[in-house]
């Protein structure tokens, strides 16, 4: 996965053909950040998301960062995954995360393949109860990490808590 942002679309689409062009497999696009005041509305968002995935043609991950000064309503999101399949996976870092990925996973249904916490995992055990997918943490202790996904996805939650509890005590 590589990060393809900038706040020119067409140096976005240029850098999502390079990333593809060299062997990624997915992008994590998120909306432009132009600034305090200027911020891109949905039909905008929705065409420079579409450009990208047409020039890049591969999977794409939207981030939903309020760092952008866009907000990505789950409505937009679900519009995107069912309009453009390319976009079927969505790293939620907004206020209140939890109830996210599920609110976006029963509205998109199939269309929907992988929201993710993007909290560094601070809220990654009540998001993944929720629906999350895993976490996307940085470099941030993924042999730690690993185990409690891993545990959680098969419906171990307690012992998906013992690994945090380990590191943590």
């Amino acid at each position: 996965m590589i990060t393809c942002k900038h706040f020119s679309t067409q140096f976005a689409i240029e850098r999502a053909r390079y990333a593809a062009a060299r062997g990624a497999s997915l992008l994590m696009l998120m909306p432009p950040y132009l600034g305090v005041s200027l911020n891109a509305d949905a039909p905008s968002m929705f065409d420079r998301f579409g450009r990208v995935a047409d020039a890049a043609k591969i999977s794409i991950l939207v981030l939903n960062a309020l760092l952008s000064g866009v907000t990505l309503t789950m409505s937009f999101l679900v519009r995107l995954a069912r309009e453009m399949p390319r976009f079927s996976y969505f790293n939620i870092e907004v206020p209140f995360a939890a109830a996210k990925p599920r609110t976006l996973t029963d509205a998109g249904g199939e269309a929907i393949l992988g929201p993710f916490d993007g909290e560094e995992a601070i809220t990654m055990m009540p998001d993944l109860d929720a629906g999350a997918s895993g976490t996307i943490p940085g470099a941030l202790l993924p042999d730690l990490l690993r185990p409690v996904i891993d545990h959680h996805t098969t419906g171990r939650r307690r012992e998906a808590v013992l690994p945090m509890e380990e590191c943590c005590h």
